[in-house]
């Protein structure tokens, strides 16, 4: 019996196989491609850290080598290394000041820690202005005191993006250590520290401010269609810094002047704490924008909630304090 020719596929059935090969591919591709983005990840922070919890940060060893009943000149030395705590971190991390560096380098392109740098020296320039003009003088026609006063109008407010003649980090350096100075005068009585109930009060109303917090918020809060794919991230991770030099000088303020939470603000200081935690460790493997009730995560929106959480409790930890 003659065999019979072999029949040839139908353009339908070549399709067919066609898509099938392709959702295998993709089945295939996919969890490759997340796996070695994990990876990558994964090896990067273990060179330079993206998460950055509470019990990590150098306040911690600031506030446990205080006697049990500080003075107020060492509250106002610990409060003032808090205060420029991240700073220092940042500077003295692996990488560096990752904000100026040029094009050819690689650390260029680490947009998300250039972006936590840029959040963590706004929010250093913030308090220190306050620091300078409300708690390092006896009344407010008290002259400022000339180490701060340079600190904040000279050495923080240096562009954060020079890269030489002079460079970011020799400027922002150099206001460190007028800060020490600053710290080191109130242990020899050359310097002055005041804090008062109403200090506290005004203080925390400036954090929750216009001139502060407002600001990232209104980066995270902004419409999604307004905002670029690429710029998610750069908010996310600004917002990041600003709380980071936030929560180390709070944190130290607390402990400090435990009262602050005794007077009915306890709850309060504990939940904004925790919200200030979670911000400082997120870090996302992507960063997505879920819009509306899109199946995606929105990130900007995740952070914004845990800010928006944050003001709230402090708003309610300072009106306790104003009764």
């Amino acid at each position: 019996m003659e065999a019979q020719p072999p029949v040839a596929p139908t353009r339908s059935t070549r399709l067919l196989r066609g898509l099938v090969k392709v959702l295998l591919a993709l089945l295939l591709i996919w969890p490759l491609t997340l796996g070695v983005v994990y990876l990558v990840n994964e090896t990067y922070t273990a060179l330079d850290p993206t998460r950055f919890p509470l019990s990590s940060s150098r306040v911690e060893r600031l506030l446990a080598a205080l006697p049990a009943d500080p003075t107020e000149p060492q509250k106002g030395a610990t409060l003032a290394l808090a205060m420029v705590n991240r700073l220092e971190e940042e500077l003295d991390s692996r990488l560096g000041w990752s904000v100026n560096d040029l094009w050819l380098s690689p650390t260029r392109w680490l947009d998300n820690r250039a972006n936590r740098q840029r959040g963590v020296i706004f929010a250093t320039r913030m308090l220190t202005a306050f620091f300078a003009t409300h708690l390092a003088k006896y009344g407010t026609v008290d002259a400022e005191n000339e180490w701060l006063k340079e600190a904040r109008e000279k050495r923080f407010a240096f562009t954060e993006d020079s890269w030489w003649l002079p460079s970011s980090e020799s400027e922002f350096r150099k206001g460190i250590d007028l800060v020490r100075r600053y710290a080191n005068g109130l242990r020899d009585g050359k310097s002055v520290y005041n804090v008062r109930t109403d200090d506290v009060y005004n203080l925390l109303v400036y954090i929750l401010g216009p001139q502060f917090l407002d600001q990232p918020l209104g980066l995270l809060v902004q419409a999604t269609e307004q905002v670029p794919y690429s710029e998610l991230d750069d908010r996310i991770y600004y917002t990041q810094g600003v709380v980071l030099v936030l929560r180390d000088f709070l944190h130290a303020f607390a402990r400090l002047y435990p009262w602050i939470g005794e007077k009915g603000g306890g709850e309060n200081l504990k939940i904004a704490f925790q919200e200030m935690e979670r911000i400082c460790t997120f870090d996302p493997l992507v960063v997505l924008r879920g819009r509306h009730d899109s199946i995606m995560a929105d990130h900007r929106g995740k952070m914004a909630s845990y800010l928006i959480s944050m003001r709230e409790r402090l708003n309610d930890l300072a009106q306790s304090i104003r009764r």
